[in-house]
């Protein structure tokens, strides 16, 4: 069984698919199941990916955040580690709360959070994107215009096991300015 499972904050059913996953043009690894020594090739292909999306919108592209990438990758760990996929830690920590927490200002920003997980060629940045564009509030964090930051988090489990094929869990924070 082949999973794929997407969750945004800002306000489908599994399906079988072939063995591998194509490259999206322009984005090296972006179709390659992740593992543990591939995790920065991952993170590359996801903010490649989204900045593709922005690209098509007019949209500035996304710099990576060190804050944010540290946000994001403790949450996906977390995940993982303590089996729930949800904004909210179980004890009620929300994503901007998180991304404070780890030095990213709060006053005048905007906060923005994607969730996926996904197993074996679910588990690619190609299928993560797709997914998340494929969602109204997925979509919208991707292409809000005053987001110019992001970080990503992967961990390499299913955050609720449901079988013991590959998986990963993929957090994206997004962060801006207001305007």
């Amino acid at each position: 069984m082949l999973a794929g499972v997407a969750i945004s904050r800002a306000h489908g059913p599994p399906s079988v698919e072939a063995a591998s996953v194509r490259d999206a043009e322009g984005c090296p690894h972006s179709g390659a199941v992740p593992t543990p020594d591939q995790r920065a090739e991952t993170r590359t292909a996801i903010l490649c990916l989204l900045n593709r999306e922005r690209a098509r919108h007019g949209l500035t592209a996304l710099q990576s955040s060190r804050l944010l990438q540290l946000a994001s990758q403790r949450h996906s760990d977390d995940m993982a580690e303590r089996n729930y996929f949800e904004h909210d830690t179980p004890e009620g920590l929300d994503s901007a709360a998180r991304m404070v927490s780890v030095g990213y200002p709060r006053v005048g920003m905007w906060f923005g959070e994607n969730l996926y997980w996904g197993e074996e060629t679910k588990a690619t940045p190609v299928k993560a994107v797709e997914g998340w564009m494929h969602s109204p509030g997925h979509r919208a964090n991707i292409l809000r215009p005053e987001f110019a930051e992001v970080g990503v988090g992967v961990a390499y489990d299913a955050p609720i096991p449901v079988s013991r094929l590959r998986a990963a869990v993929y957090t994206t924070d997004f962060g801006g300015v207001s305007r």
